[in-house]
């Protein structure tokens, strides 16, 4: 079996045939992310064995995907962390007042400018479950941005007394309806409920266009995500398997 690169996939191919690919991901936090088609344990060892080589290989799986799980063991992958998947009714949080957002100045990442707003995510996302070490850069950041990005439902609190960001809410809004992808508050303003005021400004948007629901993902060991997602109402409707196959 002859396996190569070709773009941001590799090739596994007998003679002419090919055989399987596997789609990977450098992500801005060093991990290296894999898809493989068809889903065959022989194939997927072979192709891990050149792809991650130096660094450990991570793929995802429905939690439900049995067939799947096993496959992926039987290639030399473990489990590594668990994601729920969850829904938001938006009527929930679009009644909580923003009272805890005084004094501070509410924008979009226009407003502050998206550079700026983009390193206040990576210090964010380097506190986030599965996350950390995140480091994006201009070029992620625009393509992140460039399809289901609407400024008027990702609010960015900023501090002016201390001269820094405090929170940050991010809807996408996809052809799938819309997705909460990031509810957060800066170390120095968490208990002070500023990332339920911004979730608030951000679902008072969605219901004046008609939305009931909202999708989002909450790692299963992060309580505090869990707690705010249960007091918006949310319930739990799957979840995501994070694997990992070390050299």
């Amino acid at each position: 079996m002859e396996i190569k690169q070709i773009e941001d996939r590799w090739e596994a191919r007998h003679g002419e045939r090919l055989a399987g690919t596997a789609h990977v991901w450098d992500r801005p936090d060093g991990r290296r992310f894999a898809w493989f088609d068809p889903i065959d344990a022989e194939l997927i060892a072979a192709l891990c064995d050149v792809i991650g080589v130096e660094r450990p290989v991570h793929t995802l799986a429905d939690a439900h995907e049995r067939g799947l799980h096993r496959r992926l063991e039987a290639a030399g992958f473990v489990g590594e962390r668990y994601e729920h998947d969850w829904t938001l009714p938006v009527a929930t949080a679009a009644g909580w007042d923003d009272l805890p957002l005084a004094g501070f100045t509410i924008g979009s990442p226009e407003t502050f400018g998206m550079d700026a707003v983009r390193r206040f995510d990576d210090e964010i996302r380097a506190d986030i479950p599965g996350l950390r070490g995140w480091r994006s850069d201009a070029g992620f950041w625009a393509s992140e941005h460039a399809e289901a990005y609407d400024p008027t439902v990702y609010p960015v609190a900023w501090d002016p007394e201390a001269g820094r960001f405090a929170g940050m809410v991010r809807v996408w809004m996809g052809d799938a309806g819309p997705r909460l992808g990031l509810v957060a508050a800066a170390r120095p303003y968490r208990g002070r409920r500023v990332a339920a005021a911004l979730l608030g400004v951000a679902f008072r948007v969605l219901r004046e266009r008609g939305h009931t629901k909202v999708a989002t993902e909450c790692d299963a060991a992060n309580p505090g995500s869990k707690a705010l997602l249960e007091k918006a109402g949310g319930a739990i409707v799957g979840g995501t398997i994070e694997f990992v196959r070390h050299p």
